[in-house]
């Protein structure tokens, strides 16, 4: 099979929809360093859906929060500008792909569950590792197969073939990709980042979380959600398109220095946490 062309690719990726434009509007404010706690607030109390998931996340468990928080600016001030653009991102792409397909569905969210594992993991070797960027590394390992569901919503047939060359020849399924599309899904994945104008850091992360050093110097976010995805499939996490555990790769391991006894801890924290938020996105 040919290799498409590439301005085909992009026409395509083109056809998706955008984020809402509250998302887009709190992302401008939060790169504009004039902006205020309160003009952040106004923004979002606009969108009452917004409004009503902020609030409910930020009193949940996954923060643990002694006192209750009861407004925006109050989840504003306590979570930073970061935190909370990185937090209305997440929900709004997991609304952006619902699918009513009751097939398709149930495959989403196995890919959904998979990502935030992902995200759960790279927050927890983030906070290992004393990184100073956690929620941005949260939303990174949620994104990082975001081409997955572009391929699975957009390229149905072609995805079809994916998968059947994955369960004929059990291979990974960057390797099926490209033997079917000739892209995959981590370059689908760069052009939607791109097309949403999300951080250079994400889209970095996006197109490189298989090969952590070809990411520059987001070299090692991208380490960091590599290995995230290789622990979130060793512990079972949703599904990531095929049944085998990609090799991690050597440069990535000895950027991140993690020591090997620290692993079970890390992989435990991953298991609870993954729990806790799970059952509030649920």
């Amino acid at each position: 099979m040919s290799i498409p062309d590439p301005q085909k690719i992009i026409e395509r990726i083109d056809d998706l929809p955008t984020l809402p434009r509250t998302v887009l509007k709190i992302t401008e404010l939060v790169n504009d360093p004039k902006s205020s706690a309160k003009d952040l607030a106004r923004v979002i109390t606009d969108d009452q859906v917004l409004t009503a998931r902020l609030l409910k996340l930020v009193n949940s468990s996954f923060y643990g929060f002694p006192q209750r928080i009861p407004t925006v600016t109050g989840a504003i001030v306590l979570l930073g500008f970061d935190a909370i653009r990185n937090l209305l991102l997440t929900t709004s792409v997991f609304d952006l792909f619902a699918n009513r397909n009751r097939k398709m569905k149930q495959d989403q969210e196995r890919f959904w569950d998979h990502s935030l594992g992902c995200a759960v993991g790279a927050k927890v070797i983030g906070n290992y590792l004393r990184h100073d960027k956690i929620e941005e590394l949260f939303v990174s390992g949620l994104l990082h197969d975001i081409g997955k569901i572009v391929e699975m919503m957009f390229l149905p047939h072609e995805f079809s073939r994916v998968v059947a060359a994955i369960k004929k020849e059990n291979i990974l399924m960057t390797t099926a990709e490209n033997k079917v599309l000739g892209y995959n899904h981590a370059e689908l994945g760069k052009l939607l980042a791109e097309r949403w104008n999300l951080p250079v850091r994400l889209v970095q992360v996006i197109a490189h979380h298989h090969q952590p050093n070809n990411a520059g110097s987001f070299a090692m976010e991208a380490a960091i959600v590599h290995l995230a995805d290789i622990f979130c499939r060793a512990l079972n996490m949703g599904y990531g398109g095929d049944n085998k555990i990609p090799p991690l790769d050597t440069q990535a391991w000895e950027l991140l220095k993690i020591d090997s006894s620290a692993i079970d801890t890390i992989m435990g924290t991953m298991h609870r946490e993954y729990h806790d938020i799970s059952n509030f996105i649920s």
